[in-house]
């Protein structure tokens, strides 16, 4: 009996053993190195760090971005190198002296890479794909990218930067107005989202100066087809339309406003959630 309680433990301890070490193989991913299965998941605050860096492009927010940078960054572009914090500042103040940018975030993946002897690096690679709109006076360049960042100590220490398409149009002024006196849903700002700012929601917002509850903005729009939508709180809520009623165009489940763009442009005033007037 004694022989069998042993027996059974020592099954039991191998098969945990078994266990944890496929467990551990399962969860390592990836190449690197001359090896196989050297990646496993980094931390997700690591990605809301850089999304907090890409949101302070967006605001201009030169000294922001210079405090979560690393001392020694090295930033590798298609256009260009920056080696360090001075360089950084000089590139982003003069990149915000010249236009505006807005970030449509695609997908993004921590992963932290085990050494050979087990170790895990300290630092996350930050691996995604997004597109920046860089806006000035007369054109709008639009840049589709993939970014190998890396992340440590809460710093971003490196940058390699993959631009895939790289598409400039012209731009037109446009004006935007809707009116939400008949909206019954209480909102601190609303804004306009749509094609022309990757749909942020966060960085077009429109003022209601007079006070007669008709909220207008103008804004640089590239020439052609314009996609957009009126939205309360940063896309809290944003406006629902029916499809085929007039001033909508429909892509697989979204319904968007429609617009085409040919010269500077004041759109008609419309009712949140409407094609037409509140009057």
């Amino acid at each position: 009996m004694k022989k069998l309680l042993l027996l059974t433990t020592a099954l039991f301890l191998s098969f945990f053993e078994l266990t944890a070490q496929e467990t551990k193989t399962q969860e390592l991913v990836g190449y690197g190195n001359g090896r196989y299965e050297v990646f496993k998941t980094g931390g997700q605050e690591s990605i809301n760090l850089w999304f907090k860096w890409m949101e302070l492009h967006v605001n201009k927010d030169v000294e922001g971005i210079l405090a979560l940078a690393h001392e020694e960054i090295y930033i590798e572009a298609p256009e260009t190198t920056l080696n360090g914090k001075a360089e950084l500042k000089d590139w982003l103040t003069t990149a915000s002296d010249n236009g505006d940018i807005t970030v449509e975030h695609r997908w993004a993946v921590p992963l932290r890479f085990v050494n050979e002897d087990g170790s895990v690096s300290p630092g996350d690679w930050i691996v995604n794909d997004y597109a920046v709109n860089y806006k000035t006076k007369e054109s709008v360049t639009i840049n589709d990218s993939e970014a190998n960042v890396y992340i440590v100590g809460g710093k971003v220490r490196y940058m390699k930067i993959f631009t895939f398409k790289v598409e400039t149009l012209q731009t037109k002024q446009v004006t935007f107005a809707v009116d939400l006196t008949k909206t019954d849903k209480s909102f601190s700002n609303i804004s306009v989202f749509g094609s022309f700012n990757n749909w942020c929601a966060s960085c077009d917002y429109l003022t209601d100066e007079d006070n007669d509850g008709i909220y207008t903005g103008t804004f640089d729009v590239p020439v052609g087809e314009l996609q957009y939508k009126f939205t309360l709180d940063d896309q809290t809520v944003e406006e629902q339309l029916e499809a085929e009623s007039g001033c909508t165009t429909t892509i697989g489940e979204f319904t968007n406003r429609v617009a085409e763009i040919t010269d500077d442009t004041t759109l008609s005033t419309v009712c949140f959630n409407s094609c037409t007037s509140c009057k």
